[in-house]
C-alpha cells in the first residue's frame, strides 16, 4: 500500500527499536486504532507491508492517515498505558476490546490483606484495572510484578490469630508472596506494597521509585536496615522492569536452580564464552565477586564459585571491607579481589578461568590492577569481565564491550553468576546489620 501522507512516511521513518504505545489516527485526527508493541518500529511498520490481509486489518490501515507514539520502558508498562489509553479514547477499532466484559482484567481485593488476581468477574469487591486483550500475555506480566511487589493470590481467610500457626506456601520460599498468610509480615508494611503496587499500574513508575527512595532514606535514618534493603531491592526491581524482556518472566526460572542452564545451553555457553573473550579452553571455573552496602554502612563482600556450571558452596568466600571506603564499588572490589587471590596464592589454589566483577570499566580495572602481583605466581591470570545490571554489558579490560541478546545462553550463564555473588553479598550484608541493631538495642 503507498503511504501517500507526507507526515505519516516521516513518523514511520523516526520510529525507534523500542517498547510502547502506538495510536492510528483517520484523517480528522480522530485515535482509530491504539496498539503496544515490543518493537515499535517492526510493528508498526508491518502494517504497511504488502501482501494478503484480514478484512479488519485492510480496512484499519486503509482508514490509517496519521500517528502517533508514546515509548515506554518495558512491554509490562506498554501492556498498562495500552489498556489505559483504550479506556480513555475508546477507539473505533479497539471496540471489542472496551466494550466486552469477557475480557480479563487484574482485581486488587478490598481486604485486610488485599489479594491480586486476573479475573473476568467484575461482582468482585475490588479494585479493577483493565480490560486486557491476552490473558496470557497479562499473566506473565503479573508474574513479573509478583517477583517485586510480593502480594499473595490465594484464597486464604487470613485471621490475625491464626497466621503465626500456619506454613508459607512455596511462593513465600521462591520470593513471590511475603506470606501474610503466616504472619511474615505486619499489616501496614504488606498495605504499603499493595499500595506501591497500585501506584505502578496507574502508570506512575517515575514518581513511584522517588517516593520508595525516600521511603529508604527514611528508614536507613531510623536504623531500619533490613526494611532500607527491602525497598533499595525493589527499585532496583522497578527499574530492571526496562532492561530486558520482562514478559518472559518465567522463562528466567531456572535461575532459582543451582545448576546454571540446561546442560545443551550451558554447553552452548561456554563455547560461545571461549570465543568471545579469546580463551585459551573452554572456561571449567567462573568466578563471582561482589560488594554490598547500605549507606556506607557495614560494607561486605562475597566470591562464588562454579565449577562445571554448579555451585560450589564450599569455596564460597565472604568478606567484611577493611581498607576500602565502603562508597567507593570500585576499590571495595579490589580489595575483595586481592584478599580473595592472597589466600589463593597461599592455599596453592588453582585459579578461575574467569573471574567476573559485578559492575562495568571502574570495577572491571580494579579487579584487574589488585591481580597483577598474584597473576604470574599463581600459574596464570583469569579473564576478568565486568557484567553490569540495567544494560546488561559485558566490559572487558581493555576498555571495551559486548552485548548480546537477552536469550543469549553466554550472557544467561554470567548473568547467573553475578546474581547468585550478589546474593550471597547481600544475606552476609543483612547478618550483620541484624548484629549491629542487637547491640545499639541494648
Amino acid at each position: 500500500m503507498g503511504i501517500r501522507s507526507q507526515n505519516l512516511r516521516e513518523k514511520l521513518a523516526k520510529l525507534p527499536d523500542l517498547p510502547g504505545v502506538y495510536l492510528f489516527k483517520d484523517k480528522r485526527g480522530a485515535v482509530v486504532y491504539i496498539g503496544k508493541a515490543s518493537s515499535l518500529k517492526s510493528r508498526v511498520q508491518s502494517y504497511f507491508h504488502s501482501g494478503w490481509r484480514e478484512p479488519k486489518t485492510e480496512a484499519l490501515v486503509n482508514t490509517i492517515k496519521g500517528l502517533d507514539f508514546i515509548v515506554t520502558d518495558s512491554e509490562v508498562e506498554a501492556l498498562f498505558l495500552e489498556a489505559k489509553l483504550i479506556r480513555e479514547y475508546k477507539p473505533k477499532f479497539n471496540a471489542a476490546l472496551k466494550d466486552d466484559k469477557s475480557y480479563p482484567v487484574i482485581a486488587v481485593t478490598e481486604e485486610d490483606f488485599p489479594r491480586v488476581l486476573i479475573t473476568r468477574d467484575r461482582r468482585l469487591k475490588a479494585k479493577y484495572y483493565g480490560p486486557f486483550a491476552s490473558a496470557k500475555e497479562l499473566r506473565l506480566c503479573a508474574c513479573a510484578l509478583q517477583k517485586i511487589f510480593k502480594f499473595r493470590t490465594c484464597k486464604v481467610r487470613i485471621e490475625a490469630e491464626q497466621s503465626r500457626f500456619r506454613r508459607p506456601c512455596l511462593l513465600y520460599y521462591v520470593g513471590r508472596c511475603t506470606a501474610p498468610c503466616a504472619g511474615k509480615i505486619t499489616r501496614e508494611d504488606y498495605r504499603a506494597s499493595i499500595r506501591d503496587f497500585e501506584k505502578f499500574l496507574a502508570g506512575g513508575k517515575k514518581h513511584l521509585i522517588e517516593e520508595i527512595r525516600l521511603q529508604m532514606e527514611a528508614a536507613s535514618r531510623n536504623l531500619e536496615f533490613e526494611r532500607a534493603a527491602i525497598l533499595r531491592d525493589r527499585i532496583s526491581a522497578i527499574s530492571s522492569l526496562g532492561s530486558g524482556p520482562p514478559l518472559q518472566a518465567d522463562a528466567t526460572l531456572w535461575q532459582r536452580t543451582l545448576s546454571c542452564l540446561p546442560h545443551h545451553e550451558y554447553a552452548v555457553a561456554l563455547r560461545r564464552l571461549k570465543r568471545l573473550l579469546h580463551l585459551p579452553r573452554l572456561p571449567r571455573i567462573i568466578e563471582g565477586i561482589d560488594a554490598a552496602n547500605i549507606s556506607g554502612c557495614e560494607a561486605v563482600g562475597s566470591a562464588v564459585v562454579f565449577v562445571n556450571g554448579k555451585a560450589h558452596k564450599d569455596s564460597y568466600r565472604r568478606y567484611r571491607i577493611k581498607f576500602a571506603s565502603p562508597r567507593d564499588d570500585p576499590a571495595m572490589i579490589g580489595e575483595i579481589v586481592q584478599r580473595r587471590f592472597r589466600r589463593k596464592l597461599e592455599e596453592k589454589e588453582k585459579p578461575p578461568d574467569i573471574l567476573l566483577v559485578d559492575g562495568g570499566k571502574g570495577q572491571v580495572g580494579s579487579a584487574q590492577e589488585a591481580l597483577k602481583k598474584f597473576c604470574a605466581r599463581i600459574g596464570g591470570a583469569p579473564a576478568v569481565v565486568g557484567l553490569a545490571k540495567g544494560n546488561e554489558r559485558i566490559y572487558l579490560t581493555d576498555g571495551s564491550h559486548i552485548d548480546l541478546e537477552r536469550t543469549d545462553p553466554a550472557l544467561k550463564l554470567l548473568q547467573f553468576v553475578r546474581d547468585e555473588a550478589h546474593r550471597f553479598a547481600q544475606h552476609y550484608h543483612h547478618i550483620l546489620r541484624r548484629k549491629a541493631l542487637k547491640k545499639e538495642e541494648r
